[in-house]
């Protein structure tokens, strides 16, 4: 159980292919794939499947998504163009829940493959599979000789909003109030929904919304926004499941059959339910829902804050339940959460029970044992909601947190031990190999820098300028937001040899402090992460927990520094490590690095090297 989200993608796509819909002698098969080493035979399988799980209307292009679960839970969302003149259809898997993003990229490639430069579609999905852009940052890719260019930005953990979210608009369009609420309500009570439309396009878009409209809690179990038609027996499933259901699929199952489901018709807006959720709630609370989801003029976040303050209302006290003792860890009483609400303490016993909310408490005192904090929309809207009811939970919860945190500090290095565990392996591999090299290795890689060109962002494995790596025109530009000029706009130039990665911008980034590093994406409680040092003042609205911040004897944790002294620095001879420390920029090899052992033993006349002073082949 828990975030179904990967915590880090390392390219912003992981498989581009296109599929025919084939015929009714042969099935759904793939026309081409890149890259071509893409070898998960099982997932190719299914990939056809899904993208054509019924008969599609063949009268208009239509974009749809799905997604396919690992053993280990997580989701792979499969992004789909279907494009009738073509007959096929263009495919994108990613770890990263961009829809927006991903349908954008999908209409440049079906662009480039009707234009006069479609021999450029490898150069250009070559440049596009990189790492994703960081928070801040733009992904432009130039592509049909230059006249075009592709641009991506990591989307912010804002809201979605109408009318840049799709699937949020596409849901609001086609649902009246009544409809959205009861929905929402028979999710909170974990039932078997199952949602039916005519279009994939429209019914992708609906079961995605729904889903969004739980957070910050999100859907635990069984999670199909198409069902193809070999897999209706998942609707007999005993346990409960959001499913999408195309009409064509929904008409070859008799409803006494499936038993009490929770059926709501996309092309009717109409909900059927055998239950009495929507009663179960507070009258108060569903009458400013109904009211906010009325206004079919609502533009912005209006709809999605609806819902969100509507959750505030039902489990926003769960803060008051939060036990803050010290030297012991964070925990979360049932019992004191029960009373925050006596006017419906049986909706709150019955959601106890439910595995979105214990998903819920486990993400929070997980960011809160581990010493980092959380400040999303909803801890803000919580915020809000008890000032107006003057009961000051908030500003109680911080103090307390505040006083844990300076405890935790106070008792010793375990808390920052902790931190050091659970890092990247192969952080740690390379903190190991910059200290084989000598003590003074970041005062020498600072002299490095000085005598190598800036790249202006954090660099990656993929943010070089080695353009060997593209052919055509196809060229990757990472950049900082504010700049917005295409890469084919700059004046024709010499091209540059190839340049070695910007080594220190890099390793600031890998050794910065948690505030610095963002190796999630949104739509993840991680995102707003409040680390140890973070300066900023606690009692602004926006700012939710923050460590305690007073001048100690303690230094901050510092993983270049932070190793017992019992421990023996080996060389990393493991290719494995090697191939790591690569990705991560760190192979001095590649920088004819001089042994600094060695050359520190030396006389300074004998070298002919000033005193301080390193020398780089």
């Amino acid at each position: 159980m828990g975030s179904r989200i990967r915590d880090s993608a390392r390219f912003l796509f992981e498989l581009f292919c296109e599929v025919s819909p084939g015929d009714p002698l042969k099935e759904p098969y793939v026309i081409r794939k890149y890259p071509e080493s893409y070898k998960n035979e099982e997932e190719l399988k299914n990939i056809t499947k899904f993208t054509f799980p019924c008969q599609l209307d063949n009268t208009f292009v239509q974009h749809y998504s799905f997604v396919l679960t690992s053993v280990d839970s997580k989701y792979t969302f499969c992004f789909c163009r279907y494009d009738p003149k073509a007959n096929a259809a263009l495919v994108l898997l990613s770890h990263l829940p961009w829809h927006d993003i991903f349908y954008k990229l999908l209409n440049c490639i079906a662009n480039l493959l009707v234009s006069a430069e479609r021999a450029e579609l490898t150069s250009f999905l070559e440049a596009c599979r990189m790492r994703p852009p960081m928070p801040g940052h733009t992904l432009k890719v130039t592509y049909n000789a230059g006249q075009s260019v592709f641009c991506c930005q990591c989307p912010d953990a804002k809201l979605p909003s109408i009318p840049e979210n799709c699937n949020i608009t596409e849901y609001f369009s086609a649902m009246d109030a009544k409809c959205m609420a009861g929905l929402w309500a028979a999710l909170l009570h974990e039932r078997r929904v199952a949602i039916v439309a005519s279009k994939p396009s429209r019914l992708s878009a609906c079961v995605q919304a729904a889903n969004a409209t739980l957070f910050p809690m999100s859907w635990q179990h069984i999670f199909i926004p198409i069902l193809p038609k070999h897999l209706v027996d998942y609707l007999l499933a005993p346990m409960p499941f959001l499913i999408g259901v195309p009409r064509a699929v929904m008409e070859t199952v008799k409803m006494s059959e499936i038993g009490d489901v929770v059926v709501l018709d996309v092309d009717a807006n109409m909900l059927k339910t055998p239950f009495n959720d929507l009663e179960t709630l507070p009258p108060d609370m569903v009458a400013s829902l109904k009211k906010a989801l009325s206004d079919k003029n609502a533009l912005g976040d209006a709809v999605s804050r609806a819902f969100l303050r509507a959750l505030v209302c039902l489990i926003g006290g769960y803060r008051d339940a939060i036990r803050i003792e010290k030297g012991q860890l964070i925990t979360f009483n049932p019992e004191a959460f029960v009373r925050t609400r006596k006017n419906m303490q049986p909706f709150l016993r019955k959601i106890m029970q439910s595995q979105i909310f214990q998903q819920f408490i486990d993400e929070r005192l997980e960011l809160l044992n581990s010493g980092r904090g959380f400040n999303d929309e909803f801890e803000i809207e919580c915020n809000v909601s008890a000032e107006k009811m003057n009961s000051g939970s908030g500003q109680s919860f911080k103090r307390q947190y505040r006083e844990w945190a300076r405890t935790v500090k106070k008792e010793g290095g375990a808390f920052f031990k902790t931190v050091k565990d659970k890092a990247n392996p192969a952080v740690q591999s390379a903190v190991k190999t910059v200290r084989q090299g000598s003590r003074n290795m970041k005062s020498a890689v600072r002299g490095l820098k000085n005598k190598m060109p800036k790249t202006g962002s954090r660099p990656s494995s993929t943010n070089t300028t080695d353009d060997s790596r593209f052919s055509g025109s196809a060229t990757p530009v990472s950049s900082d937001s504010s700049d917005s000029t295409p890469a084919h706009d700059a004046p024709a130039k010499e091209t540059p040899p190839a340049l070695p990665l910007d080594l220190l911008t890099e390793m600031e980034f890998l050794f910065s402090n948690s505030s610095q590093r963002r190796d999630s994406y949104p739509n993840s409680s991680h995102n707003s992460e409040i680390s140890l040092q973070d300066k900023a003042p606690c009692g602004s609205v926006s700012d939710l927990i923050k460590l305690d911040d007073t001048p100690t004897d303690l230094e901050d944790f510092d993983p270049l520094r932070y190793r017992d002294k019992s421990d023996k620095v080996e060389p990393v001879k493991s290719s494995a490590d090697s191939a790591l420390l690569h990705e991560y920029g760190l192979d001095f090899s590649r920088f004819g690095l001089s042994d600094f052992t060695g050359a520190s033993s030396k006389p300074e006349a004998a070298s002919g090297v000033p005193k301080g002073w390193t020398t780089f082949n």
